[in-house]
């Protein structure tokens, strides 16, 4: 009797608390002017990075990163009633914060009240680098031994032996959907501003979990009789 060759899908999903956080803070103003709305938004800009930048070390951190970018200015021409009114400008800068510590962005977060115009529009978490590539590793790892696990279950039921493994690969490149590895960091709830930096966000931000996903396919092969 000819082999017999087995196809299956290897899973794994791991849960790890995030160990770094990115806030995205936009500073903006509006009003009758075009210059007095962007001195305010440089200004507010100013203090606000002056702030981080005491915070800021690569190596130690508490601040890892920050990137200021995304500077716009536009004019709005309301109307009312079919008559327009005076045009309202408005200018905006969005300045991204990476934290290595969770418990110091809290805290950092509690005072951005204090920079005129800046409002946390959101915070994006996730690993350390070193950290994330070793949970892929053990991820990638488990969800071969559910590879292997699935293959022996099938030959097990139709009484083949034990089987051998022939190829194994990514998702998809076994001729199959694609998608191999895969990790997800679900954003916390975004939109504090002043009104909502009152010091208690220090102490009650959670952030959620790390998803990192692993996915294999594989091709055993067993010779009945074996």
């Amino acid at each position: 009797m000819s082999d017999v060759v087995i196809r299956v899908r290897g899973e794994h999903e791991r849960q790890v608390p995030a160990e770094r956080g990115t806030a995205l803070v936009v500073v903006e103003a509006q009003g009758p002017e075009a210059a007095p709305v962007r001195a305010e938004v440089e200004r507010g800009t100013a203090a606000l990075v002056a702030d981080v930048r005491g915070l800021h070390d690569p190596d130690a951190g508490p601040v890892r990163r920050y990137v200021v970018d995304q500077a716009r200015s536009w004019v709005e021409q309301p109307s009312f009633e079919g008559r327009p009114q005076p045009p309202v400008h408005h200018a905006s800068v969005s300045v991204s914060v990476e934290f290595d510590d969770v418990a110091r962005l809290g805290a950092w977060l509690s005072g951005v009240g204090r920079f005129t115009g800046a409002q946390v529009q959101g915070i994006t978490w996730d690993l350390a680098r070193d950290h994330r590539r070793g949970v892929e590793r053990a991820a990638r790892q488990d969800a071969l031994r559910q590879a292997v696990e699935r293959a022996q279950d099938y030959a097990d039921a139709l009484d083949l032996g034990t089987v051998a493994p022939r190829s194994v690969a990514d998702t998809g490149l076994l001729g199959t959907r694609a998608v191999a590895m895969s990790a997800r960091a679900v954003s916390a709830p975004g939109g504090w501003g002043a009104e909502s930096a009152d010091g208690v966000l220090g102490t009650l931000l959670a952030p959620d979990d790390i998803t990192v996903r692993a996915e294999v396919e594989a091709e055993f092969v067993v010779r009945p009789g074996c």
